[in-house]
């Protein structure tokens, strides 16, 4: 007989306090079909199952957190404090310096550059989707661009708006988008949201035909097969969905949009403050290795909208 995710995890941990699972559907082809692969804790010491569903071979996290569970995820310690799943002080002049390089790494490896001149003349309006403290709304608003964001987070909203800059804080998927874009981003977004397909209507409706989308996300591939439950982004209940390209550009085709050029980067190794020479030399190593093979555990991807 077939156990229910449920009876597997309850088997696996007896005393360990696991959320009940309140559904077992998966989020992208609503099949109930998975292949259950480990548990992962929060860092509140809830378990929470990483299951493959069989049918669209997505990876998930299970059972899925509630509105009100995001919402605490993302105050406080998440942009404060520097742990598997948050930053180190998201407001300070070092990490905006060292996000912005990966946007322009990112935009420039993807062809952006070359096509923003159109872009910009059809209009040049952008929205950030999960734009945080709006550091690429700032990046897109000093290239010229009507740029805009939206984020989840009060905090990280008030101090991008504290700026000047027009962000505002609400869920992109509580509401209708009221108007059509040359170019909408997620930066490192995707993962964080329950309802992909939701997500992906969204967009649809977001981006004007003829206009781009740009997305990074973290990639299911070799290293997160290789790491398992310690890989870096298998960060629950806040990361729900792990994408391999492949099953990315299925989803995204089937609401209208076509990749321009993906990329994969990113071997694992974070950058560290004081690192040691041994630790630098490998990345150094690491990294332009697994950007070359395809076998980055990030990837970005730019769709034109049909």
């Amino acid at each position: 007989m077939k156990k229910s995710l449920r009876s597997i995890a309850i088997e696996a941990s007896p005393e360990a306090s696991i959320r009940n699972a309140t559904s077992e559907q998966c989020g992208v082809c609503y099949g109930q079909d998975f292949r259950h692969c480990f548990q992962k804790k929060s860092e509140n010491g809830t378990i929470f199952n990483i299951v493959i569903c069989r049918s669209c071979q997505t990876m998930q996290t299970l059972p899925r957190p509630t509105a009100e569970e995001l919402a605490q995820c993302y105050q406080g310690s998440y942009f404060e404090q520097r742990t598997d799943r948050g930053y180190s002080d998201y407001r300070s002049e070092a990490v905006r310096m060292q996000i912005e390089r990966v946007f322009a790494m990112n935009l420039k490896d993807l062809g952006f550059f070359e096509v923003e001149p159109s872009l910009l003349r059809a209009g040049g309006r952008s929205l950030d989707v999960g734009c945080a403290a709006g550091y690429f709304v700032d990046f897109m608003q000093r290239r010229g661009w009507s740029a805009s964001g939206v984020e989840i987070s009060a905090p990280m909203a008030a101090h991008a708006r504290s700026q000047g800059l027009d962000v505002v804080q609400a869920d992109f998927l509580a509401g209708e988008v009221a108007a059509s874009y040359d170019l909408v981003t997620l930066w490192a977004s995707l993962e964080h949201f329950a309802d992909p397909r939701l997500l992906l209507r969204r967009l649809a409706d977001a981006v004007r035909p003829g206009g781009s989308l740009i997305l990074s996300t973290c990639r299911r591939g070799l290293l997160s097969w290789l790491t398992g439950p310690s890989w870096r982004y298998m960060n629950v209940p806040e990361h729900m969905f792990f994408f391999s390209r492949r099953g990315l550009l299925q989803l995204f085709g089937e609401y209208g949009f076509t990749a321009i050029k993906q990329i994969t980067y990113g071997s694992g190794l974070t950058t560290r403050p004081g690192a040691s020479w041994p630790y630098r030399a490998a990345k150094r190593l690491a990294d332009p290795l697994v950007k070359m093979t395809g076998q980055g555990d990030m990837m970005a991807l730019h769709f034109r909208k049909r």
